[in-house]
């Protein structure tokens, strides 16, 4: 826009011409050379309304910031399918009504429950997808799922350039999310969320439907979904069926992952929309740079997927936050001239930083358990969205002081988090944790598993029911329980509805028993060894029993 009010001094003396009053703009010319209108000039956001610009902004993500408070919630309390409903009803109806805006203050509230139901669908579908797929699954649809946002990124500019006219774009991009309205009829509810809350009846007819939409035949379903109802009904009665938000900063060994989970999803989301919305300030076509801004997305979440794979979860999102935080430091020292140099540098912290994103989505829903894996992703993406909020005010700060200062905030933030990492414990090829109690103890299993030399541990979960695994606990603990007794004291009946039978025969020490079909429970020793070889079919939560030997396991 040019400010086209020209103004006359108002005081005048013998040697200056002064003058000590200010007369605001009432005219504004806008540039049309990009768009024909826009929100700015729709309602002259300009000269001392342009900060309106920047609250809008922060508006829209603060509906976000309280999407996550509540459906976090409500998902692990009511279901993620009838959450994921909700919100795509709110989602259609307010990208509606905000096309047909006819103030700024009707504008930034239709946008703030946009946020609002968008964030709600992103999230509670993301933690549903995770368990609804097998432990070798998670890293490649996690990631995956992010290729959608990365599509929408990619193509805004190009709708941009076409309509020109926010009215018009707002209307494009509300077309897709009428699809969203049939989700009711295509979900499913979280199996393992159903095992959570003790409905085991319908956690078997959603196993049973997806082993028959994949061509897949379950082997006794029935028997194995009975056997977990042990544990899950045990969890249901003790009180762990539910969690809230406290019991992630109350508990015991969680909470020191829950706070650096936190500050790693701040820093995440302030430098990830800090570097989107700066985009401008790069020098060159702002559409040009917009769309390279989202399309080093596209490597960047084909080359996590790898990464994630192989090196696991921990290494991979350290590095990324690290690398990032060095590409915005390095801004600091680059010349202004050649143009490309800062752009291309810029576009490498925006890489790195897409990279540990998509990262953080899958290892948070990995550490915190189900009962309350959603109150968990929720809360810590609230800690994103305070960041988002404050990004656009990140501009503000370059400035008052100097442009380069808020890609050295971003450097040095990203830095630290990324050195935080090293203290969260991997997750890579490990079962989820079910209970607050198994998500706790992972820090602990892990040191004892350095002191004590390599356990493999594998237990027939919902995981291993879906991809009909028969697998193998090899441990080398003798203290392994079964309702409360050591092995060698439970007899043959021991209040069970089926004998509980105990054979022995000798085995090698650190040897690998082949996976079997049966359902008895097998201990076997020689004088030389205290291995136990058992094989157990139930719940996560058994999982690290045959670690400690401090849990019980029902068999």
């Amino acid at each position: 826009y040019k400010n086209i009010n020209i103004s006359f001094p108002i005081e005048e003396n013998s040697t200056i011409i002064r003058s000590e009053e200010v007369i605001s703009c009432d005219a504004w010319e806008y540039d049309t050379s990009f768009y024909t209108s826009t929100v700015l000039s729709q309602w002259d956001l300009v000269c001392d309304r342009e900060w309106l610009v920047s609250l809008s902004k922060s508006v829209f993500m603060a509906g976000t910031f309280v999407s996550n408070l509540l459906f976090g919630q409500l998902a692990d309390t009511l279901g993620r399918r009838p959450t994921i409903t909700a919100c795509c009803a709110i989602t259609v109806f307010s990208a509606i009504i905000c096309a047909f805006s006819t103030s700024f203050i009707m504008f930034i509230i239709t946008r703030f429950f946009l946020s609002f139901g968008i964030s709600g669908v992103y999230n509670v579908s993301f933690v549903l997808l995770m368990e609804i797929v097998g432990p070798n699954e998670r890293s490649i649809y996690g990631i995956a799922m992010n290729f959608g946002w990365c599509i929408g990124f990619v193509s805004l500019p190009g709708i941009a350039w076409l309509l020109r006219d926010w009215f018009w774009i707002q209307v494009a991009l509300t077309a897709p999310c009428i699809i969203l309205l049939v989700t009711w009829w295509l979900l499913p509810e979280s199996p393992r969320w159903l095992m959570s809350k003790g409905r085991v009846d319908e956690a078997q007819k959603t196993l049973t439907k997806a082993a028959k939409m994949n061509g897949k035949k379950l082997s006794d379903i029935d028997t194995r979904l009975k056997k977990m109802m042990v544990k899950a009904t045990e969890v249901h009665e003790s009180g762990e069926a539910s969690g809230n938000y406290l019991d992630l900063l109350r508990t015991s060994g969680l909470w020191q992952m829950t706070l650096n989970i936190y500050f790693l999803w701040f820093v995440n989301s302030f430098v990830y929309y800090g570097l989107s919305y700066n985009t401008n300030e790069l020098a060159g076509d702002p559409f040009i740079n917009f769309a390279l801004c989202g399309a080093v997305e596209f490597p960047a979440y084909f080359l996590t997927i790898f990464a994630i794979r192989g090196l696991g979860r921990k290494y991979p999102l350290a590095g990324t936050m690290i690398v990032g935080g060095v590409s915005c430091l390095l801004m600091y020292i680059l010349p202004s001239d050649p143009w490309w140099l800062g752009v291309t540098v810029s576009m490498l912290g925006k890489f790195c930083i897409t990279c540990s994103f998509a990262i953080a989505f899958v290892f948070t829903a990995e550490i915190f358990p189900t009962v309350v894996r959603n109150i968990g992703l929720g809360s810590a993406s609230v800690f994103a969205r305070v960041g988002s909020i404050l990004a656009p005010f990140i501009k503000e700060l370059g400035v008052a002081t100097h442009p380069v200062v808020p890609q050295v905030v971003f450097g040095i933030l990203a830095f630290v988090s990324g050195l935080l990492v090293f203290f969260l414990p991997e997750t890579n090829n490990v079962s989820v944790p079910e209970t607050l109690a198994e998500a706790a103890s992972r820090t602990k299993k892990q040191k004892k598993k350095k002191e004590n030399g390599h356990v493999t541990i594998k237990l027939s979960t919902v995981d291993e029911i879906i991809q009909d695994d028969e697998l193998t606990v090899v441990a080398p603990s003798p203290k392994l329980q079964a309702n409360g007794k050591k092995l060698d004291d439970v007899p043959e009946e021991d209040g069970h509805n089926e004998p509980l039978e105990v054979t022995q025969k000798n085995v090698v020490s650190d040897e690998q028993v082949e996976p079997s079909n049966t359902e008895e429970c097998q201990k076997s020793t020689t004088p030389t060894t205290s291995e136990v070889t058992v094989e157990i079919e139930n719940l996560d939560t058994a999982n690290g029993a045959a670690e400690e030997g401090d849990q019980k396991t029902n068999l």
